[in-house]
């Protein structure tokens, strides 16, 4: 009767033993294989979002300038970082890590008109810290949006708002660099200060900007022909 009784408890210890075994072994495979594949959908379904919240910041500012709208302001909305709400954020440890990015505002590509009008482009950047995808930059530089890995060369997403006679630049008014990392949405406000126009004019591109080889490939290395130049100021900040 005893040994029987110690065959059960030991019976009874091994299966707890397995289970908890099994349990182990498969959220081993859960996080080493599910919360990845998971992580890095999620961070490449944001970099889409993010590309196409730019986008559509560059479509607000050229409503503004061809509207004439000088000194309205408007805004639009960047999520830096990968939202809430994946099947898998409910889990607790159990779910991906979401990253965090962040959003720049500086002056960009440097043009020269008439060798003596010096005009830094409208750069307003994001730049991803993903746990699982290749880090993504996304741009908006005066007009023009580009995309890019720090494994591979940027691309053109929009291109410049040009025409063999025509440029328009979208430029910085002034102002010293903003920089937020953040993991909630952040509010990009804009402003139209002034537009000017350069007739039979000819631009050239700092050779050391950013993008100069892909604005060159945009309009030529030395353009000739009408420029328009509107101004903006700028601020990014945290949602009220």
């Amino acid at each position: 009767m005893k040994k029987k009784t110690a065959d059960d408890g030991v019976a009874e210890v091994i299966g707890f033993v397995l289970i908890i075994a099994l349990v182990v072994s498969v959220a081993a495979v859960w996080i080493l294989f599910y919360i990845p594949a998971q992580g890095q959908a999620v961070e490449t379904e944001h970099a889409r979002l993010v590309t196409e919240e730019i986008a559509d910041v560059k479509y607000g500012i050229d409503l503004l300038w061809m509207n004439g709208k000088t000194g309205t302001n408007a805004s639009r909305v960047i999520s830096p970082s990968p939202v809430q709400g994946t099947d898998l954020s409910g889990l607790l440890f159990l779910s991906p890590p979401l990253g965090t990015g962040t959003v720049t505002v500086t002056p960009g590509t440097n043009f020269t008109v008439n060798e003596n009008n010096y005009v830094y482009a409208l750069k307003i950047a994001y730049n991803s810290a993903n746990y699982y995808s290749p880090d993504a930059r996304i741009v908006y530089d005066g007009g023009a949006v580009f995309r890019g890995q720090k494994t591979e060369a940027p691309y053109v997403v929009i291109p410049p708002s040009t025409s063999e006679s025509q440029v328009v630049i979208v430029a910085v008014s002034g102002g010293g660099e903003q920089q937020i990392l953040s993991n909630i949405p952040l509010s990009i406000t804009y402003k139209l200060n002034s537009t000017k126009r350069y007739y039979n004019s000819t631009i050239t591109i700092n050779s050391s900007s950013e993008y100069a080889d892909l604005w060159n490939a945009s309009i030529g290395a030395t353009f000739q022909g009408t420029v328009t130049v509107v101004k903006y100021d700028v601020e990014v900040r945290g949602l009220q």
